[in-house]
Protein backbone atom coordinates (compact mmCIF):
# COMPACT_ATOMS: atom_id res chain seq x y z
CA UNK A 1 0.00 0.00 0.00
CA UNK A 2 2.66 2.22 0.65
CA UNK A 3 4.16 1.80 -2.34
CA UNK A 4 1.48 2.52 -4.57
CA UNK A 5 0.43 5.41 -2.11
CA UNK A 6 4.15 7.22 -3.44
CA UNK A 7 3.80 6.03 -7.01
CA UNK A 8 0.45 7.78 -7.10
CA UNK A 9 2.48 10.80 -5.18
CA UNK A 10 4.75 10.92 -8.08
CA UNK A 11 2.03 10.31 -10.13
CA UNK A 12 0.75 13.86 -9.45
CA UNK A 13 3.84 15.84 -8.77
CA UNK A 14 4.46 15.25 -12.27
CA UNK A 15 1.49 16.04 -13.34
CA UNK A 16 1.62 19.19 -11.68
CA UNK A 17 5.11 20.05 -12.96
CA UNK A 18 3.83 19.53 -16.25
CA UNK A 19 1.21 21.60 -16.32
CA UNK A 20 3.25 25.04 -15.08
CA UNK A 21 5.32 24.38 -17.63
CA UNK A 22 4.74 27.98 -19.11
CA UNK A 23 5.97 28.87 -22.61
CA UNK A 24 7.60 32.34 -23.23
CA UNK A 25 9.98 34.42 -25.72
CA UNK A 26 12.90 35.80 -24.08
CA UNK A 27 15.15 38.35 -25.39
CA UNK A 28 17.35 41.29 -24.85
CA UNK A 29 18.15 44.98 -26.45
CA UNK A 30 20.81 46.37 -27.38
CA UNK A 31 20.50 49.07 -24.43
CA UNK A 32 20.81 45.94 -22.21
CA UNK A 33 16.94 45.73 -21.34
CA UNK A 34 15.83 42.12 -20.83
CA UNK A 35 12.44 41.10 -21.94
CA UNK A 36 10.33 38.24 -21.10
CA UNK A 37 6.97 37.55 -23.25
CA UNK A 38 4.01 35.10 -22.52
CA UNK A 39 1.24 34.75 -24.60
CA UNK A 40 -2.14 33.40 -23.23
CA UNK A 41 -5.48 34.28 -24.63
CA UNK A 42 -7.51 33.19 -22.03
CA UNK A 43 -8.54 35.91 -21.14
CA UNK A 44 -8.33 39.60 -22.71
CA UNK A 45 -6.16 41.65 -20.33
CA UNK A 46 -2.51 42.37 -20.08
CA UNK A 47 0.12 42.59 -17.31
CA UNK A 48 3.13 44.77 -18.15
CA UNK A 49 5.63 44.87 -15.33
CA UNK A 50 9.45 46.60 -14.54
CA UNK A 51 11.79 44.92 -11.86
CA UNK A 52 14.66 46.79 -11.11
CA UNK A 53 17.47 44.96 -9.98
CA UNK A 54 17.72 47.39 -6.63
CA UNK A 55 16.47 47.18 -3.25
CA UNK A 56 17.76 48.08 0.09
CA UNK A 57 21.14 46.18 -0.18
CA UNK A 58 22.01 48.49 -3.05
CA UNK A 59 22.11 51.19 -0.32
CA UNK A 60 24.63 53.84 1.31
CA UNK A 61 25.27 52.96 4.93
CA UNK A 62 23.91 56.32 6.07
CA UNK A 63 20.60 56.81 3.38
CA UNK A 64 19.01 53.85 4.20
CA UNK A 65 15.01 53.56 2.64
CA UNK A 66 16.62 54.90 -1.23
CA UNK A 67 15.00 51.93 -2.55
CA UNK A 68 11.44 51.41 -1.21
CA UNK A 69 11.45 55.28 -1.54
CA UNK A 70 11.30 55.43 -5.03
CA UNK A 71 8.69 53.06 -5.46
CA UNK A 72 6.60 55.61 -3.92
CA UNK A 73 8.24 58.60 -5.59
CA UNK A 74 8.21 56.97 -9.35
CA UNK A 75 4.36 57.50 -9.13
CA UNK A 76 4.52 61.17 -8.56
CA UNK A 77 5.39 62.01 -12.84
CA UNK A 78 7.64 62.48 -15.45
CA UNK A 79 8.08 64.52 -18.55
CA UNK A 80 5.18 64.04 -20.24
CA UNK A 81 3.21 62.81 -16.85
CA UNK A 82 1.76 65.43 -15.20
CA UNK A 83 2.46 64.97 -11.40
CA UNK A 84 -0.02 62.67 -9.59
CA UNK A 85 -1.76 61.86 -13.27
CA UNK A 86 0.07 58.13 -13.11
CA UNK A 87 -2.66 56.48 -11.55
CA UNK A 88 -5.75 58.01 -13.21
CA UNK A 89 -4.05 56.66 -17.02
CA UNK A 90 -4.34 53.51 -15.73
CA UNK A 91 -7.53 53.75 -14.02
CA UNK A 92 -9.48 55.63 -16.85
CA UNK A 93 -8.22 52.60 -19.07
CA UNK A 94 -9.93 50.37 -16.76
CA UNK A 95 -7.05 48.68 -15.13
CA UNK A 96 -5.16 48.78 -11.87
CA UNK A 97 -1.55 49.21 -10.60
CA UNK A 98 1.15 49.03 -7.98
CA UNK A 99 4.64 48.22 -7.01
CA UNK A 100 6.70 46.51 -4.40
CA UNK A 101 10.35 46.35 -2.70
CA UNK A 102 12.35 44.06 -1.25
CA UNK A 103 16.20 43.62 -0.18
CA UNK A 104 17.38 42.73 -3.66
CA UNK A 105 14.63 44.30 -6.44
CA UNK A 106 11.71 47.22 -7.06
CA UNK A 107 8.96 45.78 -9.10
CA UNK A 108 6.26 47.86 -10.40
CA UNK A 109 2.91 46.79 -12.70
CA UNK A 110 0.27 47.44 -14.29
CA UNK A 111 -2.79 45.33 -15.21
CA UNK A 112 -5.49 46.22 -18.40
CA UNK A 113 -7.23 45.37 -21.10
CA UNK A 114 -5.10 43.88 -23.54
CA UNK A 115 -6.24 46.74 -26.12
CA UNK A 116 -4.22 49.66 -23.36
CA UNK A 117 -0.55 47.49 -23.49
CA UNK A 118 0.59 50.23 -25.32
CA UNK A 119 -0.62 52.72 -22.41
CA UNK A 120 1.00 50.73 -19.99
CA UNK A 121 4.74 50.61 -22.14
CA UNK A 122 4.38 54.35 -22.34
CA UNK A 123 4.07 54.69 -18.89
CA UNK A 124 6.73 52.53 -17.53
CA UNK A 125 8.98 53.91 -20.41
CA UNK A 126 8.36 57.29 -19.03
CA UNK A 127 9.50 56.24 -15.43
CA UNK A 128 12.81 54.29 -16.76
CA UNK A 129 13.86 57.50 -18.68
CA UNK A 130 12.83 60.92 -17.51
CA UNK A 131 11.00 60.79 -14.25
CA UNK A 132 10.69 63.39 -12.12
CA UNK A 133 13.05 63.47 -9.01
CA UNK A 134 12.21 67.40 -7.49
CA UNK A 135 11.71 68.99 -4.96
CA UNK A 136 7.91 68.77 -4.38
CA UNK A 137 7.37 65.24 -4.60
CA UNK A 138 10.57 64.84 -2.42
CA UNK A 139 8.57 65.85 0.48
CA UNK A 140 5.68 64.85 0.13
CA UNK A 141 6.97 61.15 -0.34
CA UNK A 142 9.36 61.61 2.29
CA UNK A 143 6.10 62.54 5.15
CA UNK A 144 4.13 59.56 2.97
CA UNK A 145 6.63 57.16 3.83
CA UNK A 146 7.65 57.86 7.70
CA UNK A 147 4.12 57.68 7.91
CA UNK A 148 4.21 54.60 6.72
CA UNK A 149 7.21 53.46 8.70
CA UNK A 150 5.26 54.22 11.95
CA UNK A 151 2.37 52.64 10.97
CA UNK A 152 3.65 49.18 9.91
CA UNK A 153 6.87 49.19 12.23
CA UNK A 154 6.97 51.89 14.84
CA UNK A 155 3.64 51.54 16.07
CA UNK A 156 2.63 48.02 14.82
CA UNK A 157 2.41 45.25 17.26
CA UNK A 158 5.75 42.95 16.19
CA UNK A 159 6.52 45.50 13.23
CA UNK A 160 10.00 45.63 14.26
CA UNK A 161 9.89 41.61 13.94
CA UNK A 162 11.93 41.37 10.42
CA UNK A 163 14.21 44.64 11.45
CA UNK A 164 15.19 42.60 14.71
CA UNK A 165 15.28 39.15 13.38
CA UNK A 166 17.84 40.56 9.93
CA UNK A 167 20.32 42.81 12.14
CA UNK A 168 21.35 39.08 14.06
CA UNK A 169 21.62 37.31 11.22
CA UNK A 170 23.77 39.67 9.20
CA UNK A 171 26.10 41.78 10.80
CA UNK A 172 28.30 43.44 7.76
CA UNK A 173 26.53 42.77 4.68
CA UNK A 174 23.56 45.11 4.01
CA UNK A 175 20.93 42.93 4.42
CA UNK A 176 21.00 43.68 8.19
CA UNK A 177 18.85 46.99 7.79
CA UNK A 178 15.41 47.27 7.07
CA UNK A 179 14.30 47.89 3.75
CA UNK A 180 11.78 50.96 4.62
CA UNK A 181 15.04 52.48 6.25
CA UNK A 182 15.42 54.70 9.43
CA UNK A 183 13.47 58.50 10.10
CA UNK A 184 17.37 59.83 10.28
CA UNK A 185 18.04 58.91 7.03
CA UNK A 186 15.36 59.52 5.08
CA UNK A 187 15.10 63.56 7.02
CA UNK A 188 18.60 64.14 6.38
CA UNK A 189 18.73 62.87 2.22
CA UNK A 190 19.00 65.95 -0.08
CA UNK A 191 17.24 66.10 -3.71
CA UNK A 192 20.65 65.77 -5.07
CA UNK A 193 21.02 61.93 -3.85
CA UNK A 194 17.90 61.17 -4.82
CA UNK A 195 18.89 62.39 -8.56
CA UNK A 196 22.06 59.82 -8.40
CA UNK A 197 20.23 57.00 -7.12
CA UNK A 198 17.56 57.39 -9.76
CA UNK A 199 20.60 57.90 -12.92
CA UNK A 200 22.39 54.85 -11.28
CA UNK A 201 19.90 52.13 -11.00
CA UNK A 202 16.90 53.33 -13.22
CA UNK A 203 18.00 52.12 -16.47
CA UNK A 204 17.66 49.70 -18.92
CA UNK A 205 20.75 47.27 -18.20
CA UNK A 206 19.52 46.87 -14.60
CA UNK A 207 15.94 46.07 -15.60
CA UNK A 208 13.58 43.35 -17.00
CA UNK A 209 10.57 43.80 -18.67
CA UNK A 210 7.91 41.04 -18.37
CA UNK A 211 4.39 40.88 -20.28
CA UNK A 212 2.22 38.41 -20.00
CA UNK A 213 -1.47 38.11 -21.10
CA UNK A 214 -3.82 38.76 -24.33
CA UNK A 215 -0.73 39.82 -26.37
CA UNK A 216 0.85 38.48 -30.19
CA UNK A 217 4.42 37.89 -29.28
CA UNK A 218 5.62 39.60 -33.02
CA UNK A 219 3.53 42.41 -32.81
CA UNK A 220 4.48 43.36 -28.90
CA UNK A 221 8.56 43.34 -30.09
CA UNK A 222 7.74 46.04 -32.18
CA UNK A 223 5.73 48.27 -29.50
CA UNK A 224 8.68 47.38 -27.10
CA UNK A 225 11.31 49.23 -29.69
CA UNK A 226 8.64 52.18 -29.85
CA UNK A 227 8.98 52.78 -26.36
CA UNK A 228 12.42 51.51 -24.84
CA UNK A 229 15.06 51.06 -27.45
CA UNK A 230 16.15 54.29 -27.51
CA UNK A 231 16.51 54.88 -23.86
CA UNK A 232 20.39 54.70 -23.38
CA UNK A 233 22.54 52.15 -21.49
CA UNK A 234 23.72 53.55 -18.06
CA UNK A 235 27.08 55.06 -18.16
CA UNK A 236 28.70 53.97 -14.88
CA UNK A 237 29.15 51.15 -12.96
CA UNK A 238 25.94 49.36 -11.41
CA UNK A 239 26.80 49.19 -8.31
CA UNK A 240 26.48 45.76 -6.20
CA UNK A 241 27.84 45.16 -2.51
CA UNK A 242 30.45 42.49 -2.51
CA UNK A 243 30.68 41.99 1.11
CA UNK A 244 30.66 38.13 2.32
CA UNK A 245 28.83 37.81 5.21
CA UNK A 246 31.02 35.85 7.87
CA UNK A 247 29.23 32.07 8.86
CA UNK A 248 27.48 31.79 11.88
CA UNK A 249 29.63 29.37 14.20
CA UNK A 250 27.26 29.17 17.25
CA UNK A 251 23.14 29.75 17.52
CA UNK A 252 22.22 33.82 18.56
CA UNK A 253 19.65 33.44 21.32
CA UNK A 254 18.21 37.42 22.27
CA UNK A 255 15.24 39.01 23.99
CA UNK A 256 13.84 41.50 22.29
CA UNK A 257 11.01 43.64 24.64
CA UNK A 258 8.25 45.80 22.87
CA UNK A 259 4.65 47.11 23.83
CA UNK A 260 3.02 43.82 22.58
CA UNK A 261 0.24 41.45 24.40
CA UNK A 262 1.90 37.97 23.96
CA UNK A 263 5.35 36.91 23.96
CA UNK A 264 6.52 35.27 20.55
CA UNK A 265 9.40 33.06 19.41
CA UNK A 266 11.21 33.93 15.97
CA UNK A 267 13.13 31.12 14.89
CA UNK A 268 15.40 32.50 11.56
CA UNK A 269 17.98 31.12 9.53
CA UNK A 270 20.03 31.82 6.75
CA UNK A 271 19.80 29.63 3.74
CA UNK A 272 21.48 29.16 0.30
CA UNK A 273 21.30 31.83 -2.34
CA UNK A 274 17.81 31.75 -4.54
CA UNK A 275 18.45 30.34 -7.73
CA UNK A 276 20.75 27.06 -6.25
CA UNK A 277 19.87 23.69 -5.85
CA UNK A 278 19.75 23.52 -2.14
CA UNK A 279 17.63 26.81 -1.82
CA UNK A 280 14.61 25.08 -3.81
CA UNK A 281 14.59 22.06 -1.24
CA UNK A 282 14.76 24.91 1.76
CA UNK A 283 11.65 26.36 -0.05
CA UNK A 284 9.73 22.98 -0.12
CA UNK A 285 10.61 22.37 3.36
CA UNK A 286 9.67 26.10 4.47
CA UNK A 287 6.22 25.33 2.67
CA UNK A 288 6.01 21.58 4.39
CA UNK A 289 6.76 23.12 8.02
CA UNK A 290 4.82 26.26 8.01
CA UNK A 291 2.48 27.95 5.73
CA UNK A 292 -0.87 27.04 5.55
CA UNK A 293 -3.55 25.27 7.75
CA UNK A 294 -2.40 21.84 6.64
CA UNK A 295 0.92 22.31 7.52
CA UNK A 296 3.47 20.45 9.74
CA UNK A 297 3.72 23.37 12.58
CA UNK A 298 0.46 24.83 12.23
CA UNK A 299 -1.35 21.40 12.88
CA UNK A 300 0.50 20.41 16.56
CA UNK A 301 -0.22 24.48 17.87
CA UNK A 302 -3.67 24.01 16.72
CA UNK A 303 -4.08 21.07 18.28
CA UNK A 304 -2.02 21.78 21.29
CA UNK A 305 -4.21 25.22 21.44
CA UNK A 306 -7.50 23.11 21.62
CA UNK A 307 -6.44 20.63 24.45
CA UNK A 308 -5.03 23.82 26.97
CA UNK A 309 -8.09 25.90 26.12
CA UNK A 310 -10.44 22.97 27.72
CA UNK A 311 -8.74 23.39 31.00
CA UNK A 312 -9.96 26.47 33.91
CA UNK A 313 -6.42 28.32 33.21
CA UNK A 314 -4.64 29.72 30.23
CA UNK A 315 -1.12 28.98 31.15
CA UNK A 316 1.76 31.40 30.28
CA UNK A 317 4.13 29.02 29.07
CA UNK A 318 1.77 27.90 26.59
CA UNK A 319 1.67 31.21 25.35
CA UNK A 320 5.05 31.74 24.59
CA UNK A 321 5.46 28.39 22.07
CA UNK A 322 2.14 28.79 20.55
CA UNK A 323 3.58 32.13 18.32
CA UNK A 324 6.11 30.07 16.04
CA UNK A 325 7.61 31.22 13.12
CA UNK A 326 9.88 30.09 10.00
CA UNK A 327 11.87 32.35 8.30
CA UNK A 328 13.00 31.25 4.70
CA UNK A 329 15.17 33.93 3.91
CA UNK A 330 16.63 33.58 0.26
CA UNK A 331 18.50 36.56 -2.29
CA UNK A 332 18.73 37.34 -5.21
CA UNK A 333 21.95 37.19 -6.59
Amino acid sequence: MKQLSVLFLFILLSTAMWGQNIKFAEYELPNGLKVLLHEDHSTPIVAVSVMYHVGSKNEKPDRTGFAHFFEHLLFEGSENVARGQFDDYISNAGGFNNANTWYDRTYYYEVLPSNQMALGLWLESERMLQAKVEQVGIETQRQVVKEERRQRVDNQPYGRLLEETMSRLFTVHPYHHSVIGSMEHLDAAQEVDYKTFYKDFYRPDNAILSIAGDIDIEQTKKLIDVYFKDIPRGQNEIFRPKITEPPLTSSIRDTVYDNVQLPAVIQAYRIPAQGTKDSYAIQMLSMLLSQGESSRMQKPLWIKSRRRCTRDHFPWRWRIRAPAYLLALATWA
